[in-house]
């Protein structure tokens, strides 16, 4: 009897040890195939243009820019949706994009939502990869970039301005630094680092 308890227990431990490896190895091929990696940090360390830091607040305005910051949000949303939306991001010609006045106008509103809009917080490291993803644009004519830049301006527009349903799409992507989940972030932040 001792000798059957005792191969019973080798038994259900193997069992579990098989099914812990599984798991694992479950979770990591579908992270990877998310383009996320099983240990990887939400930050990037290795793109000179992109200078992500951490930051105890989620979302913080300079004084007396919140209204403006918020009204920029919704501003280049919708410039965003128009360019993208309806499977835009495919058929939208690159070359005119990035040498219209709207296109420019986004660059500006990015760049003052990092210097004068946004003070010290996770959302500046939003603003940093607005700008990376602005940049593969321009230097690759790269769509995924466009399309991720879409889903930053969206998810921050949709929370931070309370978007309701009648009023547009909003589903959140999980993208961003301030408000979104790691696996998302992670997404971004290795598109940026492998495409830099």
């Amino acid at each position: 009897m001792f000798k059957y308890i005792k191969s019973h227990k080798l038994a259900m431990s193997i069992n579990l040890l098989l099914l812990f490896i599984v798991g694992l190895v479950g979770y990591h091929f579908f992270d990877f195939v998310e383009d996320g990696s099983l240990f990887s940090s939400t930050t990037l360390a290795s793109v000179q243009e992109i200078e992500h830091k951490e930051y105890e607040e989620s979302i913080l305005y300079q004084d007396g820019r919140e209204v403006t910051a918020l009204e920029t949000l919704t501003i280049q949303h919708s410039y965003l949706n128009d360019i993208t939306g309806w499977g835009g991001v495919e058929t939208v010609n690159l070359r005119n994009l990035i040498t219209s006045d709207e296109w420019k106008e986004l660059k500006v509103s990015v760049n003052w939502m990092k210097e004068e809009g946004f003070a010290p917080s996770k959302i500046l490291n939003d603003m940093e990869n607005a700008h990376g993803l602005i940049l593969l644009v321009e230097r690759n004519g790269d769509r995924t970039a466009l399309r991720y830049l879409h889903r930053i301006f969206h998810d921050l527009d949709v929370h931070l301005n309370e978007v309701k349903e009648d009023k547009g799409e909003t589903n959140i992507w999980g993208v961003t630094h301030a408000l979104g989940n790691n696996r998302e972030i992670r997404r971004i932040n290795n598109y940026l680092k492998k495409h830099f």
